[in-house]
């Protein structure tokens, strides 16, 4: 298993901010952080396919792929969960093979399957053929030039595994070259997860486990109105269309233009008629002026009166240091500490805009107290209207110590970290909450 430094090497002092206390157990979750999750999952669409059906398409690749393949298997408690094994093949170094260097993000990716597109190619040596077996390296130190031709000799160059070239270097630098595709396909990785690429389609899609559980633990329903509140890129807003059968209004939101426009491509591609999404700042979702709470009004985008949606998930955006494997970070202390001001002031919309009885699902991809627990004692405290309720089905395990949260407490939080509830099932780093609205806000 693949063991790097710390990644946060390049801001000491950050380690001590994620959690409140430095213990043993502290110490092992971040080298939990480094290390790539064990399994690969794939969220099944039951409206398009079955279970079965997508077992046996994932099977028939992976067979024709590895000489022993990984185990495929189904989860019974959540049905449109396909999860597949790492392989006990962990590629060696070759010195008699080229090199090619990528950067830390493309390098991550590899470690989960992923392929080597070209973007994240930083070098390539002189005479690379197609076809060529190559050695790939992650550039730790961020000091690799693109396009690079030689060795790059740096001490923080991590070997990743072994590929076979796609393209060469005059697909990859230069004036007007497109290296959108598959530079490198991967053979090999050294955290044993099968190199895959991507196998999405409209019948499947890859996703992480946590993801998944999100939109199960909302619970959507039919003919309820829920809003997605930071949505994109919108696997989880496809999720809930799927777990109610397009049967409820779905409002998608997100700030960033691109991103929203591509996920309206998806709802158009998909027919999802019952789904609408809008580039707009959720912390600006609510206008308290309004009394109209008619689908047509909420159809045509935020803000929106107050107390106008059944369920409502805010998967936050957050410091994502539950993405694992996590070769480095440049995240700063005053940086860490910004995104909890950000996801109070979502929470207190998500509050506001919530109807009486309505659920709210908070999440986020971070392992950092300050912006999971920390969170839900700060909600506790402010907003009565609201109960804290098991976020079920529990797959995590439970939240750590914080002052303000009972044991209980505790265990109604699911926190994905080393000690899961599904043991044999390992994930990225992952937060769940779930509250019930039980009064008005106003």
């Amino acid at each position: 298993m693949f063991y790097p430094k710390s990644p946060f090497l390049k801001n000491p002092g950050i380690e001590s901010q994620i959690f409140k206390r430095n213990s043993p157990e502290v110490k092992k979750i971040l080298e939990w952080l480094c290390i790539s999750p064990k399994h690969t999952t794939y969220r099944i669409n039951l409206l398009k396919t079955t279970r079965e059906e997508a077992k046996s398409y994932i099977t028939k690749i992976i067979e024709a792929k590895f000489r022993k393949p990984p185990s495929i298997f189904l989860l019974d408690e959540v049905p449109e969960v396909l999860c597949i094994s790492s392989i006990d093949e962990i590629p060696v170094f070759n010195p008699e093979l080229k090199e090619v260097i990528v950067d830390i993000y493309c390098g991550s990716a590899l470690l989960r399957g992923a392929h080597v597109y070209g973007p994240g190619v930083l070098a390539m040596n002189t005479g690379t053929q197609l076809n060529e077996k190559v050695n790939v390296f992650a550039d730790l130190a961020g000091k690799c030039k693109k396009g690079t031709n030689v060795f790059y000799d740096c001490k923080e160059k991590v070997f990743i595994g072994i590929g076979i070239t796609k393209m060469q270097r005059y697909q990859l630098y230069g004036k007007n070259v497109d290296s959108s595709g598959i530079a490198v396909e991967m053979l090999q990785v050294i955290s044993g997860v099968p190199s895959l690429g991507d196998l999405s389609s409209d019948k499947i899609l890859l996703q992480n486990l946590p993801s998944i559980v999100c939109s199960k633990v909302l619970n959507p329903q039919p003919d309820e109105v829920i809003l997605d509140m930071c949505a994109a890129p919108g696997n989880k807003t496809s999720h809930i269309v799927e777990l109610t059968k397009n049967e409820n209004v779905v409002i998608a939101i997100d700030k960033i233009n691109s991103k929203i426009e591509a996920l309206k491509k998806k709802i158009e591609l998909n027919q999802w008629n019952n789904v609408y999404a809008f580039c707009f700042d959720s912390t600006k979702g609510i206008d308290l002026t309004k009394t109209d709470k008619s689908l047509e009004t909420i159809r045509n985008g935020p803000p929106f009166a107050p107390e106008a949606f059944d369920r409502i998930l805010l998967d936050a955006p957050c410091s994502s240091l539950g993405n694992r494997p996590l070769l480095s970070s440049t995240i700063s202390q005053n940086m860490l500490k910004s995104y909890s001001k950000m996801q109070k002031k979502l929470f207190e919309n998500a509050v506001r805009l919530l109807k009486i009885g309505g659920t709210l699902v908070y999440s986020t991809c971070t392992i950092h107290q300050d912006e999971n627990e920390e969170i839900i004692v700060w909600a506790k405290k402010k907003f009565d209207e609201l109960k804290l309720v098991p976020a079920e089905p529990i797959f995590g395990g439970v939240a750590i110590e914080t002052d303000g949260l009972a044991e209980k407490e505790r265990s109604y939080l699911q926190r994905f970290c080393i000690n899961n509830v599904q043991t044999n099932i390992s994930t990225i780093g992952f937060f769940i909450a779930k509250f019930i609205k039980v009064k008005s806000s106003f």
